[in-house]
């Protein structure tokens, strides 16, 4: 694990010494701390004048450091069937995005040094740092909430961290996969920069346990705590994630008291608002562009958690970049033509389909988030989920009406209202209701945290196909063993009895 972690933690730990210092915590000999730093085995390092953080505020600090900061999940994305590839756009391919949207032979995407696996556990070692110096602490009265705050968001960070490197680099949750290899599951700091080598993969179904036990261990710290921002986690947030689990864990009434928190605590965003501004312009197709994009109206409202990275430079918003949404995901906003259901201009390009260039740009582009406007973080959690969560659940259960209805929630807010008619639940069996459930669970979370890529993986692991340079089709096969990364080639030099993902 942990040799990459190693490097990044004493270059990491650099930075957070600095804001501490910004903070005026460290007084004297900070030039010989940090000296330390760069030139000594990190294990030897002891705190000099007390120096390192000490208080509940430093600590804070330290866990708002491990928040991921770079796009750990957006190349999943190009895996998936919400991405083609235009062959007719004439703008270089950065050549990092191939292997995914091909299904490269070896599945090691990330290279020897694989970026997801570093930055999670990165995220986990400065969660376990926090836990581990709160663990059998009583803080004092005036610092008990702020306490059981940062204890909660690091038990939160640390599931979340887990959740995705289980679905990244192991099999989906599912009876057969509980005893097959996960991801290693360090619980302690030391775990990371001390067990640098040798190291195991737990069980895929311990891994989904730890991450039920930090859930539940978050939402008693951070129960009736006041949020601390969309960038954090607080106890809304946490709920939609908690729901997101159950929902993969087959545990579905779980999952619908989760999400039926969120729904009750927050209201979606009516997008018929935005309708003033479209009768505003000359032209609806450059509604959303270069410097003012969909999440800039009062839709961002509906974000629960940013995280990971800026959106605004995402691969697949350029108007004449390769890889771009399928025309299906647009499709399936505009059913009906006669219909205006907003999350099209989301997905619609703003090519003229007369115009020269519209060969070039083709019909979709991803227009979330502006490229020259203020920075945005991508979504990682918003309200929405909750709904189609819900009603998946619903629906799974037999309970075709309450998923139905869900759906009609949601759709209300979606749909121009002169256009809008509710599903009618009689025009629906079980298995059209979950499939459209799905559907628009499709559209709601396309490009939110590499969520497509999951879903497919717990929804059977599909066959796909993606058209490529010379006219060749590359298949992902259904049940592929590519839908599980392989182990980075730095893990497998570390840890050489390590188990590899099957190819």
């Amino acid at each position: 694990l942990f040799a990459l972690v190693s490097y990044v933690f004493v270059l990491d730990i650099c930075t957070i010494l600095m804001f501490l210092i910004m903070k005026k915590i460290f007084y004297t000999h900070v030039l010989l701390l940090l000296a330390l730093f760069s030139s000594c085995d990190l294990l030897d390092i002891k705190p000099v004048n007390s120096m390192l953080p000490v208080s509940v505020e430093d600590y804070e600090s330290v866990l708002l450091g491990g928040y991921p900061r770079s796009d750990f999940f957006i190349n999943t994305d190009l895996a998936t069937d919400n991405v083609y590839a235009n062959l007719n756009s004439t703008s270089a391919v950065t050549k990092s995005y191939e292997p995914w949207f091909i299904w490269a032979a070896t599945h090691q995407y990330n290279g020897a040094e694989d970026a997801y696996w570093k930055q999670l556990y990165q995220s986990i070692f400065y969660a376990n740092t926090v836990l581990d110096e709160f663990a059998g602490k009583t803080p004092v009265a005036e610092e008990k909430a702020l306490f059981e705050t940062v204890r909660g968001e690091a038990y939160a960070l640390r599931a979340y961290c887990y959740f995705y490197l289980v679905n990244l680099y192991a099999e989906n949750y599912a009876s057969e996969n509980m005893k097959k290899p996960g991801v290693p599951m360090p619980l302690s700091a030391a775990d990371v920069h001390q067990n640098t080598q040798n190291n195991v993969r737990v069980a895929v179904g311990k891994v989904w346990e730890q991450i039920e036990k930090d859930l539940d261990e978050a939402s008693k710290d951070l129960e009736g705590k006041e949020s601390k921002g969309k960038y954090r986690f607080d106890y809304i947030a946490l709920q939609a994630f908690k729901a997101r689990v159950y929902l993969f864990m087959n545990k579905y009434e779980e999952a619908i008291k989760a999400a039926s928190y969120v729904i009750d605590a927050k209201a979606l965003f009516d997008m018929n608002e935005i309708q003033s501004y479209l009768d505003g312009l000359d032209k609806i197709s450059n509604a959303f562009s270069y410097t003012y994009g969909f999440i800039d109206t009062d839709y961002r409202n509906e974000v629960l958690f940013f995280v990971g990275g800026k959106g605004n430079g995402n691969p697949y918003y350029y108007y004449k970049s390769r890889f771009k949404p399928t025309e299906e995901l647009l499709n399936l906003c505009r059913r009906d033509p006669n219909v205006i259901d907003y999350r099209r201009y989301i997905f619609e390009s703003n090519a003229d389909p007369e115009s020269a260039d519209y060969v070039e740009q083709g019909p979709t582009v991803y227009r979330m988030f502006a490229t020259q406007q203020s920075d945005c973080y991508y979504i990682g959690l918003k309200l929405s989920e909750a709904y189609v969560t819900r009603a998946e659940a619903y629906a799974r259960t037999g309970e075709k009406e309450l998923a139905i209805n869900d759906l009609n929630r949601l759709l209300v807010t979606r749909v121009k209202r002169s256009d809008y008619v509710a599903l009618d639940q009689a025009n629906f069996t079980d298995e059209t209701a979950l499939q459209r459930v799905l559907e628009e669970r499709r559209v709601e979370l396309a490009f939110d945290c590499g969520m497509r890529w999951f879903d497919l993986r717990r929804l059977g692991k599909p066959s796909i196909q993606h058209a490529y340079e010379n006219g060749q089709v590359y298949t992902l096969e259904q049940g592929d063993l590519r839908y599980v990364l392989q182990i980075p080639e730095s893990e497998q030099l570390n840890s050489p009895n390590m188990p590899l993902n099957p190819r």
